[in-house]
């Protein structure tokens, strides 16, 4: 089915309306049938620490983040549900999904 897919990019901290955000449209569109895939860099990777967020997970999101910048972060990973993936897996996602929203 075209335009299923929706890729999101979240760049900016927990504490900005953008995580608000983030989670209502993951939420809606996984109700509405699509598949959804959040990929987390630069300030965004502190969302790993969020559990509204990573509640997410069990309903069907797919949510990684940039190794590079958690570890830039301090962010635990070993433990996280959250994917550890890199900028070459983040290129693939661009690729796979037929609409992508950014939060910057």
């Amino acid at each position: 089915m075209a335009g299923n897919k929706l890729g999101i990019l979240l760049t900016t901290s927990p504490e900005q309306q953008d995580m608000h955000s983030v989670i209502r449209i993951c939420e809606a569109a996984i109700e509405s049938g699509k598949e959804v895939k959040l990929f987390m860099m630069c300030d965004g990777v502190y969302g790993s620490n969020c559990a509204a967020l990573t509640g997410l997970i069990p309903k069907g999101v797919e949510v990684s983040q940039c190794h590079h910048n958690a570890e830039e972060r301090k962010i635990e990973e070993e433990h996280s549900p959250v994917k550890s993936a890199s900028q070459y897996i983040f290129s693939n996602i661009i690729e796979d999904v037929d609409k992508l929203i950014t939060f910057c």
